[in-house]
């Protein structure tokens, strides 16, 4: 997405925050500004969800809020795609310095058949201050991003892996997304090499990591542990 600029001579840097759900029910905080939850997950078949957005400096703040259809690419890009039916009220909210502001959002209407977990992002982007637009100086404007999941029902990962030379490629075929925190090599000779790196690996997506140590031996398995839980994954074959 490109980044918002100030009017006038004035350049807005925009700060990224990537959530990924990992904090709980603390709020997610960028400076002054704060969103809870950092994660949404509506149930199936519903459409309804909400944001509060926090103040916490002596300057009213005003953001943009904005939803978009999210994949994810096997290098691990994301790839937002605006989505009409996805609706948010108010698109454009002032807060108070101290206060708090409520946003409702709506997501497109779940007319498909298929089981499979739906997933989006909201967007939260801090606009610029007139007030602060002077030549020559610069604002750091905020950028939020949380994700939002409907769950498909009796939704479920179903994980594979596959390995050329150094690049682990993960595929999820199932209809339900995990959030990768680890994954562990398993060598034939009982060695194991572990990655720690945090992932969403989306119902149907794939990604590709490489691998910078790999056991002695070959690789018989890989382990994976997710948010959801423990993963065993047979190694397919090379093609």
């Amino acid at each position: 997405m490109p980044v918002q600029r100030a009017s006038g001579l004035t350049a807005a840097v925009l700060a990224l925050v990537a959530l990924f759900g990992a904090l709980g029910a603390a709020p997610a905080r960028a400076g002054a500004l704060s969103v809870m939850p950092v994660r949404v997950d509506v149930a199936p078949g519903r459409r309804f969800c909400s944001l509060t957005l926090g103040n916490s400096s002596d300057q009213p703040v005003t953001v943009q809020i904005r939803g978009y259809a999210w994949s994810r690419d096997e290098s691990g890009a994301d790839i937002l795609d605006p989505d009409t039916g996805f609706v948010i009220n108010p698109a454009i909210a002032a807060i108070a310095p101290g206060a708090t502001r409520l946003v409702r959002c709506s997501l497109p209407a779940d007319v498909s058949a298929n089981p499979a977990e739906r997933q989006w992002r909201l967007i939260v982007d801090q606009l610029p201050d007139p007030a602060f637009d002077v030549p020559g100086t610069v604002q750091t404007l905020l950028r939020i991003s949380i994700p939002v999941f409907r769950v498909g029902d009796k939704a479920a990962p179903h994980l594979t892996a596959s390995l050329s030379g150094n690049a682990l490629r993960l595929a999820n075929s199932g209809t339900a997304h995990v959030k990768v925190l680890a994954v562990t090599l398993k060598g034939a000779g009982g060695e194991a090499a572990t990655t720690e790196r945090a992932f969403y690996l989306l119902a149907g997506g794939a990604q590709v990591m490489p691998v910078e140590r790999l056991p002695a031996g070959g690789v018989s398995a890989v382990h994976v542990r997710a948010d959801e839980g423990e993963f065993d994954i047979a190694l397919d074959p090379a093609k």
